[in-house]
């Protein structure tokens, strides 16, 4: 299986994963069809950018999922329901005690999923389709900051009130944080939706509400019930390491450590969606972003557990690579995310060749060059890319 652009799909393409517009409704189109003209029209028409196909390319690759499907659609289903009831006390009430144990129950769950799954580099391409960024990003950022969460506490422990480094209480603290993860927008739905979606640039006054959603969001759970740790994630996941954030302008340490990383996978997990007003990066340009900003945007501690544990050529991604050979990665190992296994079958003047996978960890000389397209469709796209780039 591999992700392609609507835009590359040819006719007779079969999908490889059920396609959704909203998690509570039946699927746009179901794994197994085939493309059409018509079901390519429905799929730009729905916003829809990428799918995932199957063919002989992509035989024996499939997507690694951080949850389970049942976990993605309660979690989705739980976020819809608490956000519907800020949404609906118009900004100005708290979270009630049966909201606060929906969000605590499903940050458990994904602490669960995400902790069985500890062994594996995460690849974090196609966590859901739903029907609003808002919610979709809540859960992409919960998920991604969970599994950082995870790694950082294992590695460096979290800081108690005295400053002091700990490294029990793993489940605990991680449901705190994923709480405060799954939350961390909500003061987004006191901003007026013709502003938060607006194509072209704020004014200074749209600018300024929107910049003030952590404060927001914070006071709505000041009585809520919500842990203090779940709240500084909320207030403080804009704040930037070198002091140049929002709403504080805290610097290094000062910022609570799970707002740091709550930060990084915000970040990570917008540059690599789709937005009303711009398309989603491959995960490969959201990586280097991050990379590229530590000790300036980002906590570095963070990033280093960031830099090693998350795949930016996720499994299914088209490549090039240096010597212009062209495939799909088949394989991401933990620790070696910048080094996957490639299946290539295109060689460097865009001949098809019998698969052959290459494991780059084992060719350090090999390097990839270039990322996201679709090998049958661009097929001279290698012809470009000589041995000596």
């Amino acid at each position: 299986m591999r992700r392609v652009s609507v835009e590359s799909l040819r006719t007779g393409d079969r999908v490889g994963r059920d396609v959704h517009t909203r998690p509570d409704l039946p699927p746009l189109l179901r794994r197994g069809a085939r493309i059409s003209d018509a079901y390519r029209y429905s799929l730009e028409r729905a916003n829809i950018t990428n799918i995932w196909i199957e063919d002989d390319l992509s035989e024996g690759i499939e997507p690694l999922e951080a949850l389970s499907d049942q976990t993605r659609e309660d979690a989705i289903s739980a976020i819809r329901s608490v956000f519907g009831e800020v949404s609906g006390a118009k900004g100005s009430g708290t979270l009630s005690q049966k909201s606060i144990g929906q969000m605590q129950d499903i940050a458990r769950r994904v602490v669960a999923d995400i902790c069985a799954n500890a062994h594996c580099a995460l690849a974090l391409n196609d966590l859901a389709n739903t029907d609003g960024y808002t919610m979709r990003h809540s859960l992409g950022v919960a998920v991604l900051g969970i599994a950082l969460g995870l790694r950082v506490i294992q590695k460096y422990g979290w800081v108690d009130f005295r400053g002091a480094r700990q490294y029990g209480e793993l489940d605990e603290r991680l449901t705190m944080l994923g709480v405060g993860l799954l939350l961390h927008d909500i003061g987004k739905l006191a901003i007026p939706a013709d502003v938060l979606h607006k194509r072209d640039r704020l004014t200074p006054e749209e600018l300024q509400a929107v910049r003030a959603h952590p404060e927001t969001g914070f006071e709505m759970l000041k009585q809520s019930g919500v842990s203090a740790v779940s709240r500084a994630v909320v207030r403080s996941h804009h704040e930037k390491w070198d002091g140049t954030g929002y709403p504080d302008r805290k610097i290094g340490a000062a910022i609570h450590q799970f707002a740091r990383i709550g930060s990084v996978a915000d970040v990570f997990d917008a540059l690599t969606s789709d937005r009303s007003y711009r398309a989603a990066d491959p995960p490969h340009v959201g990586y280097e972003y991050i990379v590229s900003r530590v000790g300036r945007d980002f906590d570095p501690e963070v990033v280093d557990v960031f830099r090693t544990s998350v795949a930016p050529h996720p499994p299914g991604t088209g490549v090039i690579l240096s010597d212009g050979y062209c495939g799909v990665v088949k394989e991401v190992r933990p620790g070696q995310v910048n080094r996957p296994i490639v299946r290539l079958v295109l060689d460097g003047s865009g001949k098809e060749i019998q698969p052959v996978e290459v494991d780059l960890a084992a060719h350090p000389q090999l390097t990839i060059v270039s990322a996201g397209f679709d090998p049958w469709a661009r097929p001279s796209a290698a012809a470009g890319v000589g041995s000596g780039s």
